[in-house]
């Protein structure tokens, strides 16, 4: 009867562990060197490489209040932005407001690398000359705002997302400090770093 009963309590176990409920263990976390490292340098490598060049774009680094915001945020599952980015001391001690980008899509594909990619990739929609979107380009315009020099991303599992559509999602969001997206070009053009 005792066998019988453990027998029975492995079998659930083991279901709950194996079923769509369980939380995977394959995303980063926000003090992942690896992760904090794709996070910067997938920036900072689409910052150099903007067109026309930019002669005041910043180095970014990695901002672990920024992260932790992100990540308290991400927890939520939804696909919206966080309320408090305006309120002074809220999000971040030094930066008011606080700059984000989100990306949720199907835990399978998620990389940081692949989602700064599809915001960057917003610069086909973006007219530099006269400042002006064709569709949607302000995540684009956030990761090159030139004065943009702190970054603090995370990912959270969910297995629901408000506002996206899909299940068993990784929620990536990105945090800038100081924020950008304000009505003006995101940099000044010029010789690469000639005004940084």
């Amino acid at each position: 009867m005792i066998s019988r009963f453990f027998s029975i309590v492995l079998a659930l176990l083991h279901f709950c562990l194996s079923s769509d409920s369980y939380q995977p263990q394959t995303l980063p976390d926000i003090g992942d060197a690896e992760f904090i490292e794709e996070c910067v340098s997938t920036h900072n490598r689409f910052r150099s490489e903007v067109s026309p060049p930019a002669s005041n774009m910043l180095y970014m680094s990695w901002d672990p209040h920024l992260a932790k915001t992100a990540k308290g945020w991400a927890k939520r599952c939804q696909f919206k932005h966080n309320v408090y980015l305006q309120e002074p001391g809220q999000a971040h001690p030094n930066f008011t407001p606080v700059g984000e980008n989100i990306w949720t899509g199907s835990l399978s594909i998620f990389s940081a690398h692949r989602a700064i990619t599809s915001w960057y990739n917003e610069v086909s929609d973006y007219t530099y000359s006269s400042n002006s979107c064709r569709k949607i380009c302000g995540h684009y315009t956030q990761v090159v705002w030139a004065q943009s020099y702190k970054v603090g991303c995370a990912v959270h599992f969910c297995p629901t997302v408000s506002y996206f559509p899909g299940t068993n999602a990784a929620h990536f969001i990105c945090n800038y400090g100081p924020a950008g997206n304000y009505p003006r070009h995101p940099y000044e053009t010029g010789a690469a770093c000639s005004k940084c």
